[in-house]
């Protein structure tokens, strides 16, 4: 079967390339300066993309856009085999990261939570050793101040900065902030579980519901479409 490079869900484009494709078009276009930026995209996003209109915004935005979770393939009717499972093993992340860590560039993690955000850190830290995590700072941290977390991320001017805000707060602080971040990279990973994932029984129901949920938004769109 063909793979079909882009799909379109509810007026949304989002890019549907194999994570070696991703990986080809992201080294392409980071050959010029300025702020490249890839969004992980995962099912509440576009839940959310629905009624918010800055995550739409967000979405239209970045260059590239890495689909998260196989539950939007499936809503769409257009996972092939492989990028199922490239999807499933978040082969995407992995791969991004040993290009970060092998070209040795310095990473800035912002997430929500200060807690979480260290963990991360140390994660990455763990797992991918000779990329230089140069800061990590939470919102909670600075009282919600997105100016404060914009300046220190521009006094250690880092190659990437690496997200793990949760929607809506991510797209919002991309929108408001690209044209002041100095970084060669925004890569949005939202609220992924980086501990490896516990697939099991109820992963796999949570799964199907939002699944389902997704499909019936998607019909919801094109039978409104269909009224006009």
């Amino acid at each position: 079967g063909i793979m079909i490079k882009s799909v379109d869900f509810a007026g949304i484009q989002l890019d549907n390339y194999t994570v070696r494709e991703t990986i080809m078009n992201v080294e392409k276009n980071m050959s010029d300066h300025g702020l490249h930026t890839i969004e992980e995209v995962n099912m509440d996003t576009l839940m959310l993309a629905d009624s918010d209109d800055t995550v739409r915004a967000a979405l239209d935005f970045v260059e590239h856009t890495v689909i998260a979770e196989n539950g939007i393939l499936e809503a769409v009717g257009a996972g092939s085999y492989q990028r199922k499972h490239e999807i499933e093993h978040h082969d995407f992340f992995y791969e991004m990261m040993k290009r970060i860590e092998r070209n040795h560039k310095t990473v800035f993690i912002i997430g929500d939570v200060s807690e979480r955000t260290k963990q991360v850190g140390e994660y990455l830290q763990r797992d991918y050793s000779k990329c230089e995590i140069v800061g990590a700072e939470a919102l909670e941290d600075c009282n919600g101040a997105t100016d404060a977390m914009v300046n220190e991320i521009n006094a250690l001017n880092p190659d990437v900065i690496l997200s793990i805000l949760p929607s809506p707060q991510q797209e919002r602080f991309l929108i408001e902030n690209h044209e002041k971040l100095s970084a060669g990279l925004w890569y949005g990973v939202a609220s992924r579980n980086f501990e490896k994932q516990g697939k099991g029984i109820l992963g796999k129901i949570r799964h199907v519901i939002r699944t389902y949920k997704l499909e019936r938004r998607l019909n919801h769109y094109h039978g409104d479409e269909e009224s006009v």
